[in-house]
């Protein structure tokens, strides 16, 4: 995949944009490492629905830049976690030409865990998987239980937002 100059104020790194060019690009459909720039389930042409480019923010300031200059030049964004999200397509955006903004590539840390009040301040990329290794890192795991209603490999924050969806003592379903 190409990349383009990214512009100053945006300071994400060209090693964080992909631009798409070409129908190569359109080949990819692996699950483990699913398609950022089209449906990888699409019904129609893989080209209706295809992200212009991809956009990977290294922290909230570059997400607020980002959005800001996607409203200033009136261009769509569609943002995304690192989930599978299989039954909607995954990444795919619904209005062509839209900016994807990858918000699982820098943003998967583990900002803090409160045990005696069981919760998890995380970033938008940290998956199931990323939050039990933390746990376990951090000898939380005889105190804190981190339900996964997925295979591990989904993201956290976007499980809580789609769904919220999970079986812990708390009885939280």
């Amino acid at each position: 995949m190409s990349s383009c100059t990214v512009p100053e104020q945006l300071s994400v790194g060209d090693e964080n944009v992909v631009v798409v060019t070409g129908d190569d690009q359109l080949q990819q459909q692996d699950y483990m490492d699913r398609s950022k720039v089209h449906d990888m389930f699409h019904i129609l042409e893989k080209e209706v629905f295809l992200h212009s480019c991809t956009v990977a923010p290294k922290d909230v300031p570059g997400v607020q830049k980002i959005t800001r200059l996607a409203n200033e030049m009136e261009i769509p964004v569609c943002p995304f976690s690192m989930g599978r999200d299989l039954g909607y397509g995954g990444a795919a955006p619904r209005v062509p030409g839209s900016i994807g903004l990858d918000m699982g590539k820098n943003m998967n840390k583990v900002l803090k865990v409160d045990a005696d009040s069981a919760y998890a301040l995380v970033e938008d990329g940290v998956s199931f998987f990323d939050l039990h290794e933390y746990l376990v890192d951090h000898d939380l795991r005889d105190k804190v239980w981190a339900d996964c209603p997925d295979l591990g490999g989904g993201s956290v924050i976007g499980n809580t937002m789609e769904r919220g969806i999970g079986y812990t003592p708390y009885g939280d379903h």
